[in-house]
Protein backbone atom coordinates (compact mmCIF):
# COMPACT_ATOMS: atom_id res chain seq x y z
CA UNK A 1 0.00 0.00 0.00
CA UNK A 2 1.54 3.29 -0.87
CA UNK A 3 1.84 6.25 1.82
CA UNK A 4 -1.45 7.74 0.41
CA UNK A 5 -3.37 5.00 0.66
CA UNK A 6 -1.73 4.41 4.34
CA UNK A 7 -2.29 7.87 5.24
CA UNK A 8 -6.13 8.39 4.27
CA UNK A 9 -6.73 4.75 5.76
CA UNK A 10 -5.36 6.44 8.98
CA UNK A 11 -7.76 9.60 8.56
CA UNK A 12 -10.75 7.08 8.02
CA UNK A 13 -10.40 5.38 11.15
CA UNK A 14 -9.92 9.07 12.92
CA UNK A 15 -12.29 10.20 15.40
CA UNK A 16 -11.51 13.86 16.57
CA UNK A 17 -12.99 15.51 19.50
CA UNK A 18 -12.46 19.17 18.86
CA UNK A 19 -12.11 21.79 22.10
CA UNK A 20 -11.79 25.82 21.78
CA UNK A 21 -9.16 27.13 24.60
CA UNK A 22 -7.22 30.43 26.08
CA UNK A 23 -4.03 31.20 24.44
CA UNK A 24 -2.14 30.42 27.56
CA UNK A 25 -3.09 26.45 27.64
CA UNK A 26 -2.98 27.08 23.70
CA UNK A 27 0.38 27.46 24.06
CA UNK A 28 1.65 25.26 27.17
CA UNK A 29 0.18 22.43 24.78
CA UNK A 30 2.24 23.55 21.63
CA UNK A 31 5.23 23.08 23.74
CA UNK A 32 4.57 20.20 25.40
CA UNK A 33 4.19 21.79 29.17
CA UNK A 34 0.52 20.50 29.09
CA UNK A 35 -0.09 16.84 27.94
CA UNK A 36 -3.83 17.00 29.84
CA UNK A 37 -6.58 19.10 29.12
CA UNK A 38 -9.96 19.32 31.42
CA UNK A 39 -13.39 19.30 31.14
CA UNK A 40 -16.30 20.03 33.96
CA UNK A 41 -18.13 16.83 34.95
CA UNK A 42 -21.24 18.20 33.87
CA UNK A 43 -24.50 16.82 32.11
CA UNK A 44 -22.95 18.61 28.44
CA UNK A 45 -19.40 17.41 28.75
CA UNK A 46 -21.05 13.91 29.70
CA UNK A 47 -23.02 13.57 27.03
CA UNK A 48 -20.04 14.42 24.58
CA UNK A 49 -17.29 12.02 26.14
CA UNK A 50 -19.29 9.75 28.08
CA UNK A 51 -20.99 6.11 26.19
CA UNK A 52 -24.53 6.87 27.50
CA UNK A 53 -26.19 3.98 25.93
CA UNK A 54 -23.34 1.57 27.62
CA UNK A 55 -24.72 -0.48 30.48
CA UNK A 56 -20.91 -1.05 32.48
CA UNK A 57 -21.67 2.53 34.29
CA UNK A 58 -22.40 5.78 34.56
CA UNK A 59 -22.47 9.24 36.16
CA UNK A 60 -24.77 10.62 38.47
CA UNK A 61 -25.87 13.92 39.41
CA UNK A 62 -27.95 15.28 41.55
CA UNK A 63 -31.72 16.93 41.54
CA UNK A 64 -29.82 20.90 40.90
CA UNK A 65 -27.73 18.56 37.90
CA UNK A 66 -24.32 18.70 40.07
CA UNK A 67 -21.84 16.18 39.88
CA UNK A 68 -22.31 13.31 42.55
CA UNK A 69 -20.66 10.26 41.50
CA UNK A 70 -19.47 7.65 39.19
CA UNK A 71 -21.22 3.53 39.33
CA UNK A 72 -20.06 1.23 38.17
CA UNK A 73 -16.63 1.83 34.71
CA UNK A 74 -17.58 4.20 32.16
CA UNK A 75 -17.26 3.53 29.04
CA UNK A 76 -15.63 6.48 27.18
CA UNK A 77 -16.42 7.41 23.52
CA UNK A 78 -14.11 6.05 20.80
CA UNK A 79 -12.28 9.55 20.19
CA UNK A 80 -8.87 8.85 18.92
CA UNK A 81 -7.46 12.55 18.92
CA UNK A 82 -8.16 16.28 19.92
CA UNK A 83 -7.91 19.56 17.92
CA UNK A 84 -7.26 22.56 19.74
CA UNK A 85 -8.59 26.07 18.59
CA UNK A 86 -7.44 28.90 19.74
CA UNK A 87 -10.74 31.16 19.15
CA UNK A 88 -13.32 30.56 16.80
CA UNK A 89 -12.17 32.12 13.69
CA UNK A 90 -11.84 30.11 10.67
CA UNK A 91 -8.58 30.89 10.70
CA UNK A 92 -7.66 30.53 14.55
CA UNK A 93 -4.13 28.45 15.38
CA UNK A 94 -4.91 24.80 15.58
CA UNK A 95 -3.09 22.06 16.90
CA UNK A 96 -4.07 18.11 16.75
CA UNK A 97 -2.86 15.50 19.25
CA UNK A 98 -3.41 12.09 20.34
CA UNK A 99 -5.65 10.84 23.09
CA UNK A 100 -4.15 8.37 25.48
CA UNK A 101 -6.87 8.17 27.69
CA UNK A 102 -10.18 9.82 29.24
CA UNK A 103 -10.61 9.36 32.92
CA UNK A 104 -12.01 10.97 36.20
CA UNK A 105 -9.69 12.61 38.43
CA UNK A 106 -8.18 15.83 40.00
CA UNK A 107 -5.86 18.19 37.72
CA UNK A 108 -2.47 18.88 38.25
CA UNK A 109 -0.90 22.21 39.58
CA UNK A 110 0.31 24.30 36.81
CA UNK A 111 -2.33 22.52 34.11
CA UNK A 112 -5.23 24.71 35.16
CA UNK A 113 -6.14 27.63 37.49
CA UNK A 114 -5.67 26.70 41.16
CA UNK A 115 -8.87 26.75 42.33
CA UNK A 116 -9.88 24.13 40.63
CA UNK A 117 -6.56 21.55 41.85
CA UNK A 118 -9.52 19.64 44.43
CA UNK A 119 -12.27 19.18 42.01
CA UNK A 120 -12.74 16.00 39.95
CA UNK A 121 -12.92 16.66 36.04
CA UNK A 122 -12.72 14.60 32.82
CA UNK A 123 -9.16 14.19 32.44
CA UNK A 124 -8.09 14.08 28.27
CA UNK A 125 -4.81 13.08 28.31
CA UNK A 126 -2.81 13.14 25.31
CA UNK A 127 0.73 13.09 23.37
Amino acid sequence: MDKYLKKAAADWDKKVLTLTISKKWFDKIASGEKTEEYREIKKYWCSRLVNQQAESGEVRFDEFGGYCRVIGKLEYKPYTHVLFINGYRKDSPRIEKEIESITIGKPKKGLCPDKWLDTDFFIIKFK
